[in-house]
Parts: structure tokens; sequence; C-alpha cells
């Protein structure tokens, strides 16, 4: 058997970035005076990416559940966007639980994602960018279990928050749930 272990590295990236790593090239990212005041949160949505079959998938609705294979690679992206009063800071957290399994015996596991933050300040004009985003890429059954152990399948929560420059703020959560690894 092959050895299942669960990985799950992270990047920050901003609009500009994303838009240089999937289109190219790097395209600007609009910037916006910070007005007195706002009475509209940022809007938040997700962003997948199986970088094995290529499908993209945009999520809005908050607290859905993707059922995703366990031997594909994701790419997870948290974008924030405020067209009125920009980002002020954006951050994504998560947490990892699955099952390392052996005949009978079941080893489960948890951890946290290492958190990730991004904050802008304005710039000279008083501007700030109505856009950001950050990346966690995530690849299921590559660490975590033993050589002989099977990845028994698991979870992972995401939670991402942002705010805008008048402090409105607004948060979102992403799971979804790894498929138990069959024999091979």
């Amino acid at each position: 058997m092959k050895s299942c272990r669960v990985a799950v590295t992270m990047s920050v990236l901003t609009v500009s970035m994303l838009g240089l790593l999937f289109a190219g090239c790097v395209k600007p990212v609009p910037m916006v005076t910070i007005p007195g005041s706002d009475a509209s949160p940022p809007v938040l949505a997700w962003q997948t990416y199986n970088v094995v079959t290529k499908e993209r998938k945009d999520i809005v609705q908050d607290g859905q559940t993707l059922e995703v294979a366990g031997n594909e690679q994701y790419v997870v992206t948290l974008m924030i966007e405020d067209q009125d009063s920009g980002v002020k800071d954006a951050a994504l957290t998560g947490h990892v639980q699955f099952k390392c399994e052996l005949g009978e015996k079941v080893d489960e596991k948890k951890f946290d994602l290492e958190p990730q933050e991004t904050k802008t300040t304005p710039n000279h004009e008083n501007k700030v960018a109505v856009s950001a985003a950050l990346t966690y890429v995530v690849e299921f059954n590559k660490r975590g279990c033993k050589e002989l152990e099977t990845f028994g399948g698991g979870t992972l929560s995401l939670t991402g928050k942002g705010y805008n420059s008048v402090n409105g703020g607004g948060m979102k959560t992403l799971r979804m749930n790894l498929k138990r690894q069959t024999a091979q």
C-alpha cells in the first residue's frame, strides 16, 4: 500500500498576483478613496480549483460543504471585495481532522492550519485596494499517515473574515469532506 499523508500549505496572494498566476499577466487592483461611512459589509466568496481535473467552482453561499476526492490537490481561495470602502484586512483560518487506518486500528489526527492575514494601509491619496485574496493549497492524502496505513477520510474546515476600511465586516465558512482512500 502507498503511504497516505495530509498536507496543507498556504500562501497569501493579492488579486493582481492571482491574475498573474492564472491569466499570465499582471492587472492592477482598483483603488477607492476611504469614505467617512459605509453601511454595507465587504463581499466574501470562496473559489476552489482542482489541480487534477482543472475544475473551478465559485462558492458564495456560507457554510457550504463539498465532497472531494482524497487523492486530488485543490487550491482554495478566499476572495474579499468592497467596491465602496476598499478592503482593510482579511484573515483565513482552518483545521483538519482525519483518520489513518491499519486493519482494525484507527488513528485520529487533528491540527490547525497556519492562520493567514493581510492588512492594507491607505496610500498617500487615502485610497485602498477594493479586493484581496488568501489561498491555501491542499493535498489531502500525501502526508500524515504512516507507511502501511490507509487514509480513512476526514474534514477540512475553513473560516474567512474580511473588513472594509470603515470596519464593516463579514465572515464565510467552507467545509470539505475528504473521501476515504480505497485500497490499491
